[in-house]
Parts: structure tokens; sequence; C-alpha cells
């Protein structure tokens, strides 16, 4: 593994969903600006005591992902029929997201998630369809090797 390289375009992302999509949903076509985004994790909550002494604990975090697509994805149609059943059925539907990324030699696990928002629509501006984005959030993350 090279250690310069940060190469995104060979990453592979597959969310998996129960009951709607337990063979995997490959995702394709991620927008060119943001693909997958993870939010920024607080680590730590810290206060000040009256008496000008901080105390600090470690803060357990909610891993919320974005995922942007071009609208001509094809793995765009999946993740509207999961957006379509959740507000039909009234529902949540566990998913994971399973992301291998060969330039840093890691495979991202996230478990135990859901699909929170998204855009069933592709926004028009300037004569172009706009990228979409679903945001997700997990209950944790595991990193492992390649």
């Amino acid at each position: 593994m090279a250690y310069f390289d940060i190469t995104a375009g060979n990453s592979e992302s597959v969310l998996t969903v129960e009951s709607l999509a337990p063979q995997g949903i490959n995702l394709q076509m991620f927008s060119t600006d943001s693909g997958l985004k993870l939010e920024n994790l607080t680590v730590t909550t810290t206060r000040m005591g009256l008496d000008g002494r901080m105390v600090a604990g470690v803060t357990p975090n909610i891993f919320s992902l974005t995922i942007t697509l071009e609208p001509a994805s094809p793995s765009i149609e999946a993740l509207n029929q999961i957006w379509t059943a959740m507000t039909n059925t009234r529902r949540i539907y566990e998913c994971t997201l399973v992301s291998t990324v060969p330039s840093v030699g890691r495979v991202f696990t996230f478990v135990r998630g859901v699909m929170k928002s998204g855009v069933p629509f592709p926004n028009l501006s300037k004569a172009l369809l706009e990228p979409m984005a679903y945001s997700f959030d997990f209950e944790r993350m595991v990193t492992t090797n390649i």
C-alpha cells in the first residue's frame, strides 16, 4: 500500500437493509463533491465548575453518515424504495453499510443503522439535476484492515 495514495474512486460500498435489500445495494455513481460523508464525532463532553476546575467525560456517539449520489445512479431507485417503504409502513428497517477503501487498506462497517432522511426528488438547477443525498444514523462503526 502506498501511503500517499488517497484515491477515492476505487472504493466500494454496499448497503444492506433488512427484508428490503438483504442481498445488498451496490452504491454507484457517487457525487463528485461528496460521496460518503461521516459527520464529526464528539469524543468528550466538558464543563467548568464554579471553582474553575474542568471535568470531562467520554460521550457515546451516533455515527451520522450521508450518501450522496448522482441522480442517474442505478442505486437511487433502491434508496427511494427504502424511503417509500418507511413512509408507507411507518416502520424502520435496520441497515448495515460496508465500505471498502483500498487506498488506506481498510474496511469500514457501519452497523445497526436506519435511514434518517432522504430526497426522493432530484432538484432541478442550472439545467442539470442536482446530486441526491440520503442520511443514515448508525450505532457503531467497526474498522478492519484489508
